[in-house]
Order: C-alpha cells, then sequence, then structure tokens
C-alpha cells in the first residue's frame, strides 16, 4: 500500500476530514489534498507530525508493503482508549478503558519476563 493510501486509510479511520488534518499539522488543506493524492512528499517534520496525529510509526507509514492485511493493522492500546467499540452491549466509559488497556499492558509484560514474547 502506497504512502497516500495509509495516510488517507489512517485519517478515515481516526474521522478526521482533510481540513481537521491539515489544521492539526499546521498546513494548508490543499499541502495536505496533494500529501493524499501522492502529488506531494511531506517533509521529515510533516512526517513527524503525521504520524504523532495518526499514533501510527514513520517506518510503516513510508515502507510500501505489498500484503492488503497490513491496511487493517491498528494501534491497540489507541484504539482500546479511543476507537468505537463496544463490550458486551455496552460502550465502556473512559475508565473501564483505561482499565482495559492496563490489563492488556501487564498480559504482554508478563509475556516479555517470562521469554514468550513472540
Amino acid at each position: 500500500m502506497a504512502f497516500s493510501d495509509k495516510l488517507r486509510y489512517y485519517r478515515t479511520f481516526q474521522n478526521y476530514s482533510q481540513g481537521q488534518m491539515a489544521q492539526e499539522l499546521g498546513i494548508s488543506q490543499s499541502v495536505y489534498s496533494r500529501y493524499e493524492s501522492g502529488k506531494l512528499e511531506p517533509s521529515l517534520n510533516a512526517l513527524k507530525k503525521i504520524s504523532s496525529s495518526l499514533h501510527v510509526s514513520i517506518d510503516y507509514l513510508l515502507e510500501n508493503y505489498d500484503n492488503d492485511y497490513l491496511q487493517d493493522v491498528v494501534d491497540l492500546e489507541y484504539y482500546i482508549l479511543h476507537g468505537n467499540y463496544s463490550l458486551y452491549s455496552k460502550t465502556p466509559t473512559p475508565d473501564d478503558r483505561q482499565m482495559i488497556s492496563t490489563i492488556i499492558k501487564a498480559i504482554f509484560d508478563r509475556n516479555k519476563k517470562s521469554g514468550n514474547d513472540q
């Protein structure tokens, strides 16, 4: 998937309009639109801001993976804390979300300590 496609995918996943994303980055909407169309490549500083705003690594944004399944990769912690989902037909509160995130982090930390980190 090309950089411009990833940029569009993650922007829409975060429910940002092009205008909102441009404002977040401190650039005009027309410049941002050119990033998504592939007509302009962002500077390193802009890439850092994009990466931070979309919660995805610069490396991932720039790599041109051929596997379509990667478009579905989402930062789980961000999704748990901010995504739209329900558990058992109930939308988690901010405190619930923080607790879920803490529990999952504890599981991953336990796996690292036991040498099961794969």
